[in-house]
């Protein structure tokens, strides 16, 4: 088959990108596969820093935003879309769609305003003016009460207006950019003339207006085509900038775009969330399968979409082990708990002073590897105060041979992100899978890890390693480790063999397999895993069930 494979991040490399990668790498022995980018790619960098084979696919470019996707999947047999939120509909002849982690749905708030904007819609209609946004938007979500999208840096949004008339459009920008971000040049143009320059600014008090409306004037066509106003802004990732879990590549928020100054038009101005419906999910059935990544991820897509899935655990690049020494591992970049997706080092530094503290593990070291940007040094600094007199090492932006080498010499993993965390009101703070658990796994570091999300079903407990719910359970699992080198070496080779399941050429066989079911007889979405079933405990429905406490030893 022609097998097309999107992902709009290619050039970030990171693991939703080595997810995408590796099923086009897999599927390439069989199957003519292109990748579908943004911009032109040194597939031989790429796939070094991915630790794959990309000599076997091509690239072709194509514009940002759903459209785009969904024209150029025409021309193939299988669209793999592997980009994290995308909404494109497929076009191919056959569909697979990978999740990530599922964008939460938009919906309009229970009680009067609800039936009062049912209601309004139709009486601010204005007949003759359609409003679009074509190209370069991420999925709509709410942020600080509106419904917005953003921009990917580049966006189009088309006006149909009747031939001849001249009107006013309002562009409304959200300011909420995010605490720490400066100002944001934009700039706005229509039919490709610069039309307005601007900086748009963060909200910095309460008492700020959030949007800022941008005045721009346009012209019908006689020949019936639309008006294209264009956005342009600088972008800033999330992960790098915020260090949560989202690596999109952001330029501005945009509320809406309201056509005239009449009364209606202030109407749609002041509450766009008139002119929208219901935000829905029918872009998903547009797919023959949906695979996510876990089964958290799966439970979530069930809640949040109504759609069943088939679970793909994304491929690991195994470790090998050397010769073990007295140290327990930590992988994770550094950013404060009210950022989002913290990795929980303070605290995990406070277990291990408490693990000193107790006489149980002289000679043993805690080693904390990760990234640290500029914004995040304050949190490090408060890692680095709760760690003083500590046997604590750090290896911040280490390369990739100094952490395959402490892979190979750790005896102990330790993962604690969502310590804390409510995992129904902010799932995304969790880890949806755990690659790097599984790759200390796979080099013989026993993992200890906390009993919530995607670590539930690495992780088999009392088997390849150890569950915990508290900060006092770490420590006394730990304990057992390290004062039984038995019972350390047992689970050693438990967890090497269950990581052994999640390595590129079981990921490969899986897919493969997938593709083939999915050529020969199309399935729904309701479908039972495609990976070995997991063995986690509790989902966003299920009921929790303590993690036992382990004995206490002298």
């Amino acid at each position: 088959m022609k097998v097309a494979v999107y992902n709009q991040w290619w050039a970030t490399a990171g693991g939703g990108e080595k997810f995408a990668g590796g099923i086009a790498q897999e599927l390439a022995v069989e199957h003519d596969v292109t990748l579908l980018t943004h911009e032109e790619l040194d597939l031989d960098a790429l796939g070094e820093r991915l630790q794959l084979d990309l000599g076997r696919v091509a690239q072709r470019g194509i514009d940002l935003g759903a459209p785009a996707v969904t024209e150029a999947s025409e021309d193939y047999d299988l669209l793999v879309n592997a980009s994290y939120h995308s909404i494109a509909p497929n076009a191919a002849r056959h569909g697979l769609y990978v999740v990530h982690f599922p964008n939460p749905p938009v919906e309009e708030p229970p009680g009067w305003k609800r039936e009062a904007k049912r209601v309004l819609r139709p009486l601010v209609a204005m007949p003759g003016v359609e409003v679009s946004m074509v190209r370069g938007f991420h999925p709509e979500e709410l942020i600080a009460g509106h419904r917005a999208q953003w921009t990917t840096g580049s966006a189009t949004v088309e006006v149909r207006l009747p031939a001849g008339t001249v009107r006013d459009v309002h562009v409304r920008l959200g300011r909420f950019l995010g605490a720490g971000l400066p100002p944001v040049p934009v700039t706005l143009s229509v039919d490709g003339r610069r039309a307005a320059t601007l900086l748009l600014r963060p909200v910095t008090s309460r008492f700020e207006r959030p949007v800022l409306d941008v005045t721009l004037t346009a012209e019908g066509h006689d020949d019936g085509t639309p008006v294209r106003i264009r956005i342009d802004s600088d972008v800033h990732v999330p992960a790098e900038v915020f260090g949560t879990n989202d690596d999109r590549r952001l330029g501005v928020p945009v509320v809406g775009a309201q056509v005239g100054d009449r009364l209606k038009a202030r109407l749609r101005r002041r509450y766009p969330s008139l002119t929208r419906g219901p935000v829905g999910f029918d872009w998903v059935r547009t797919y023959d399968r949906v695979v996510s990544n876990s089964q958290y991820t799966r439970d979530w897509v069930r809640r949040w979409w109504e759609v069943d899935t088939a679970v793909l655990n994304p491929p690991v690049t195994l470790q090998t082990p050397g010769e073990k020494a007295p140290i327990i591992l930590h992988v994770g970049r550094f950013f404060a708990a009210r950022e989002g997706h913290s990795k929980k080092q303070l605290e995990l530094v406070k277990a291990f002073r408490a693990l000193v503290e107790r006489g149980h593990a002289p000679g043993w070291e805690l080693h904390l590897v990760g990234g640290c940007s500029a914004a995040d040094r304050p949190y490090l600094d408060k890692v680095l105060a709760e760690a003083e007199d500590l046997p604590l090492v750090l290896h911040i932006d280490a390369p990739g041979a100094e952490l395959r080498d402490l892979y190979g010499r750790a005896s102990i993993y330790w993962h604690a992100t969502g310590l804390g965390e409510d995992d129904r009101a902010v799932p995304d703070r969790f880890e949806h899978f755990g690659i790097t658990t599984v790759e200390a796994m796979s080099a013989g570091a026993v993992p200890v890890v906390i009993a919530k999300a995607g670590q539930l079903e690495v992780v088999e407990h009392g088997v390849s390693g150890y569950h915990f719910d508290s900060l006092a359970q770490l420590v006394r699992f730990t304990e057992q480790l390290v004062g039984d080198d038995d019972r350390r070496t047992a689970m050693a080779g438990a967890a090497r063999e269950r990581a052994a399941g999640y390595g590129m050429v079981p990921f490969g066989e899986r897919v493969r397999d997938l593709v083939r079911a999915l050529a020969d007889d199309p399935i729904e979405t309701e479908a039972e895993p495609v990976a070995a079933p997991p063995t986690g405990r509790r989902g966003p429905d299920a009921g929790a069930s303590p993690v036992p406490e382990p004995p206490l030893e002298p």
